[in-house]
């Protein structure tokens, strides 16, 4: 039988309440859920270092790695929370293969990975969100400027299924994401009507990074740039990791890779 240690990798973030309610919540159930020992580590190696504490270690990659296979760890299953295979996922991998010379290394998928696993997540989201059909939704995913994912659009699809009208999944990054945004809005007469427009982060743990780009600069900010074309905007400030139902889903990731 295999030693097997899990590497839960993440960006990281500084905002320390956010950590504890996601990230650490994140880390503890999946250890009771396994049994296994389980290291947090941040991909961000600048902020893996600024939070690290006695008692409550944060390691980079590669330190997470070492530290396992000192537990006398030949298997690492790598657990990411992120919520598609984009830039911070295929960068994980990179960094990961430089260490499976020297021991076996498995990582799971990401929340949203594919056509099942969207419509399974739309239905934890609309549990948590419960969306009301007076409001107009705009789910952001940070994504990437070079490309659109895939799990957006097979997400995009869930919520219709879903009947939900009133959900747009839109990816921060896109070229003109806020101009697919307005326009949506303006065919949902959002603009006309006077309704409550809210933001949502697709993100597991909230972050200094994605607050700037949604909501805190007058200028350039997602909801400010929404705010000045007229519509009634507000932002939900908390990450999907604060909440149990999300957080289960990493315990299924590790049972798909190991068969269970």
């Amino acid at each position: 039988m295999s030693n097997k240690v899990i590497l839960l990798a993440s960006v990281g973030t500084n905002v320390i309440r956010s950590k504890k309610e996601s990230y650490d919540k994140i880390q503890e159930e999946l250890a009771a859920y396994t049994g296994l020992p389980v290291l947090q580590v941040f991909t961000d190696d600048e902020t893996a270092h600024a939070v690290s504490e006695d008692g409550e270690k944060v390691y980079t990659v590669e330190s997470g790695v070492e530290v396992a296979i000192s537990m006398g760890a030949d298997e690492i299953v790598v657990v990411p929370v992120f919520m598609t295979k984009g830039q911070l996922y295929n960068e994980l991998a990179q960094r990961l293969d430089f260490k499976k010379e020297h021991v076996d290394i498995k990582m799971t998928e990401p929340v949203l990975y594919g056509p099942e696993a969207c419509d399974q997540m739309a239905q934890v989201f609309s549990q948590i969100l419960d969306f009301q059909p007076t409001k107009e939704y705009l789910v952001v995913d940070h994504g990437n400027p070079n490309y659109h994912c895939a799990a957006n659009t097979y997400l995009q699809e869930a919520f219709d299924k879903l009947g939900l009208a009133n959900v747009k999944v839109i990816q921060l990054k896109e070229r003109d994401s806020f101009g697919q945004a307005v326009a949506w809005l303006k065919g949902r007469e959002a603009d006309v009507n006077g309704t409550q427009v809210v933001i949502v982060p697709l993100i597991v743990a909230w972050g200094d990074y994605m607050a700037n780009e949604l909501y805190n600069d007058e200028e350039s900010s997602l909801m400010w740039r929404l705010r000045h074309a007229g519509y009634r905007t507000v932002f939900t400030g908390e990450g999907f990791g604060e909440h149990a139902e999300f957080r289960a889903i990493y315990n299924k990731r590790f049972d798909e890779l190991m068969g269970n």
